[in-house]
């Protein structure tokens, strides 16, 4: 990076803007920047740094700071940097926050807060606003942030040894951005993360492992030694694991043997006890067969008593038609008796409804005329009352017109009486006006004569022609308005009338109606004043309709009486034939055969029950005879001791199967844990042989080696070592060959795995002493030489990063005459190789040394740049 102008405005000791421009000092490659202390010499710096980065070049210096005291009000404060970068134009501008007048038409004083902002003009002529990000890009475009900037291309004030006595790893954070040599390290904790992950792997495998053995359970006391260890011997478990199942295995059939033999002893007893079981099965049945043999011919005689009962009751089934049709036929005629009655009733109840109606039936025409009148008496009423409410309200609209008519009369004599006066006043002003021409000895215009002893005066308060109008337009607005009024009066007089004759013929009709309602009987208007129209309406359709129900009934008695009579000789004939089918079925009467009456069904249960019983006692008696015929010759047999060895067979195979199936099982999890522990040892074996390489590789790129480096710290101990010889060239011609840096190659606590740390060979006295050592002078020689060697390795070895420009803020006052020429010698040197050096200082060797000079110039009223 190479500027080419920085503008600074209101900032710091610049009153008003002020530009440097770096083209006329730098051609010949080092210049000088020089004035009074306090004049603003390292206010160049921090221009450029802020413009760059948004910070300063000094610690103790703040942006938020900067906005200069001698600055008017209405003055910005801003830095404004054009430079050059790989060929490439760049211009950036930035202002900090501070306060200014706020933008007011009435010229208040108040204020307001500035916000800090940040433009990059780009090569192409793109913008790119914002602090953070202008300053994010011009780090991307220099390959230096703040930090690295400042230690590489600005040695401010009061840091002349900051590179020098840097800790290592904070050299290690500037290198690594410089030489880009993050990638080593990257790679380091990708080989550091890898390993641990094999590790973590490898133990994974390990724990599967070792959970594999906790899991397999077994008496085994060689297994049991085996294990007790904190870790396990997988090889000699996995042989023991083949052991166990050979073993295991051979137990197994040792068992299945044994069943086998029990299985065969159990097949011949079960044999023997389901012979027993049948036995003593046939035996019970027998006798059960019997006490079921002699139950039934017990019931013999209860058997002959149904069978008695079901022949009398199907000789009852044979004459059960003559019963019903006697039965029918009664029951039809109390029916029919029954209904005669009902309708006996009916009709006294129908005669006196019909007598009940017949007075208001007779009267209906009467009452319905009655009805008829009230009506029209009611709606009379209505309208008569409601004529009178609008009279009232007619002749209240009236009284209100006649009030607004005299209100307006006197309104109106009121204007008339005002323009008579005011006309009456013109009319003697007129004379008035006349008068004022009579002079004495002269005629007068109007009388002629000669004499004028009493001349008419204008008076005070003489209306003029326009005033005279408006009262003649007021009086005649208020007289048409008078008419108005006197013509909405007459109009509701004339409707208030009006009413009142219509309300004379609503009373007229009234007295007409209430004489007509006069003639009817007080009997009538009684019974009309309990009973409304329609209840009369009902009765009288009531009355109808009793005298036509009442005929139906009266004919309905006719036709039961009829039927009566013939049921009546229909009965006496069904008794008849009743009595004789008695008499033909073996029954004494009618109670007899209501005894020996039986249902359908009863009958049908009762003849199956006789059938049934039959058949079971025949069934018990032939199963009988069978059955003793087959177990003659045979003894019943106990089953107690065969069930009792049984059980023992069961006890003893289900011992057996146990055994049996703890060798299996005991066999299959031997077999499985051998499988498992083979594959994950065999897959941990690899991991251990990946992990081996990986760990060795690790360790060698972590520092745990002989030199105790680390991979990326021997890295940049090469270039270290290349910046150290370019400095030393510059370092032994300042010191005379005194003194010459090196880097400190072992580590001094065995424990630190950097390898930037610097020390100086003072040739003087042939010993190595620490650079924190050297004097004011001789730590500026060494940081300048330090600086000067960093830019040629840099521009060397990495084609991204150029230091174009270097820029020393002071430090040259603790030179003396012989220091400061071999530093000026060195500085000279590095013209040649086109760097801009800029150097800040008000020493008077230097302005006699270096032509190129930027002289800031220090006023009360603000500094100036010329």
């Amino acid at each position: 990076m190479k500027p080419i102008t920085l503008t600074l405005c209101g900032w710091g000791p610049f009153r008003d803007k002020q530009t440097v421009d770096f083209t006329k000092v730098s051609e010949k490659g080092i210049f000088l920047i020089t004035g009074q202390t306090g004049a603003g010499k390292t206010t160049i710096f921090d221009g450029i740094t802020y413009a760059l980065y948004g910070s300063m070049s000094g610690e103790i210096r703040e942006k938020n700071s900067v906005r200069s005291d001698f600055a008017d009000a209405d003055t910005p404060t801003y830095a404004e940097l054009t430079m050059m970068h790989n060929g490439l134009l760049y211009q950036i501008y930035r202002n900090p926050e501070y306060m200014r007048p706020k933008k007011r038409k009435n010229g208040g004083q108040a204020m307001t807060k500035e916000r800090e902002k940040a433009v990059l003009t780009l090569p192409d002529g793109s913008v790119m606003e914002g602090s953070g990000e202008v300053a994010r890009k011009i780090q991307e475009i220099l390959r230096l942030d703040y930090r690295q900037f400042k230690q590489i291309s600005m040695i401010a004030q009061g840091e002349f040894a900051r590179l020098l006595t840097a800790s290592p790893g904070e050299k290690t954070r500037i290198f690594r951005e410089i030489f880009d040599t993050a990638l080593y390290d990257r790679f380091a904790s990708v080989l550091r993360d890898e390993a641990n992950t094999l590790y973590k792997e490898v133990m994974e495998y390990r724990h599967r492992m070792d959970e594999d053995v906790r899991q397999f359970h077994t008496e085994d006391e060689i297994w049991k030694e085996l294990t007790s260890g904190e870790t396990h011997p997988y090889e000699q478990l996995m042989d023991r694991l083949e052991v166990l199942e050979k073993d295991c295995r051979r137990e197994e059939k040792k068992a299945a043997r044994r069943l086998e033999k029990l299985d065969q002893e159990m097949v011949e007893l079960e044999k023997r006890i389901q012979q027993a079981e049948t036995d003593q099965k046939a035996f019970q049945k027998l006798r059960e067969t019997k006490a079921r043999l002699e139950a039934l011919k017990g019931q013999s005689g209860d058997m002959a008593q149904k069978e008695e009962r079901l022949k009398r009751g199907e000789h009852a089934a044979e004459i059960r038609a003559e019963y019903q049709q006697v039965n029918g036929v009664e029951k039809q005629l109390y029916a029919l008796e029954r209904q005669e009655k009902e309708e006996e009733e009916a009709i006294r109840r129908e005669v006196a409804l019909v007598q009940e109606c017949s007075g208001i039936y007779e009267k209906r025409d009467l009452l319905l005329a009655y009805y008829d009148l009230s009506q029209s008496m009611e709606e009379l009423k209505k309208r008569k009352a409601a004529g009178l409410n609008r009279q009232k309200q007619l002749e209240k609209k009236l009284l209100c017109h006649q009030q607004d008519y005299l209100e307006q009369e006197k309104r109106t004599a009121d204007r008339q009486h005002e323009l008579t006066e005011a006309q009456s006043r013109y009319r003697r002003a007129v004379i008035g006006l006349a008068a004022r021409l009579v002079e004495e000895g002269k005629p007068c215009p109007v009388c002629g004569s000669l004499e004028h002893p009493h001349v008419a005066g204008t008076g005070e308060d003489v209306p003029d022609e326009e005033q005279l109008n408006r009262l003649q337009e007021a009086y005649d607005q208020s007289a048409a308005r008078l008419t108005a009024l006197h013509g909405q009066a007459a109009a509701a007089r004339a409707e208030a009338e009006g009413q009142a004759e219509q309300n004379r013929r609503l009373a007229d009709e009234e007295n007409a109606l209430l004489e007509k309602r006069g003639s009817f009987s007080e009997e009538l208007v009684s019974f009309a004043s309990i009973h409304n129209r329609e209840e009369v309406r009902e009765q009288a359709e009531r009355y109808t309709g009793l005298i036509k129900g009442l005929e139906v009934r009266r004919q309905n008695k006719e036709r039961l009486s009829a039927d009566k009579a013939r049921l009546e000789k229909e009965l006496a004939a069904a008794r008849e034939s009743w009595e004789k089918a008695l008499e033909k079925g073996g029954f004494a009467g009618p109670e007899a055969y209501q005894e020996a009456v039986l249902e359908e069904t009863d009958r049908k249960n009762l003849s199956e029950a006789i059938a049934r019983y039959r058949l079971e006692l025949g069934a018990a008696a032939e199963l009988c005879s069978h059955m003793e015929e087959e177990l003659k010759g045979k003894e019943e047999t106990d089953t107690a001791p065969f069930l009792d060895k049984r059980n023992s067979l069961l006890e003893e195979k289900k011992r057996e199967e146990s055994m049996r199936t703890r060798w299996s099982i005991g066999a299959s999890d031997a077999a499985r844990t051998y499988g498992l522990l083979k594959e994950k040892k065999k897959d941990m074996e690899k991991k251990e042989k990946a992990y081996g390489i990986i760990r060795d590789l690790d360790n060698m790129a972590s520092g745990n080696n002989a030199k105790k480096l680390v991979f990326e710290q021997y890295v940049l101990a090469g270039y270290f070592e290349d910046i150290l010889e370019a400095a030393n060239l510059r370092l032994r011609r300042m010191t005379g060959g005194r003194y010459e840096l090196s880097r400190v190659e072992e580590a001094g606590d065995g424990r630190s795995k950097d390898s930037l740390e610097i020390r100086v060979m003072d040739y003087y006295t042939g010993k190595y002493r620490s650079v924190k050592t050297l004097s004011g002078g001789e730590s500026f020689k060494a940081s300048l030489a330090l600086a000067l060697g960093m830019s040629d390795v840099i521009q060397a070895e990495s084609g991204g990063i150029r230091v174009e420009a270097l820029f020393i803020d002071e430090g040259f006052g603790a030179l003396d005459t012989e220091s400061l020429d071999q530093a000026c010698g060195a500085l000279m040197g590095l013209v040649e190789s086109d760097r801009m050096i800029g150097i800040i200082s008000h020493v008077p060797e230097l302005q006699e040394r270096i032509a190129s000079q930027i002289y800031i110039e220090k006023k009360n009223t603000g500094s100036h740049v010329r």
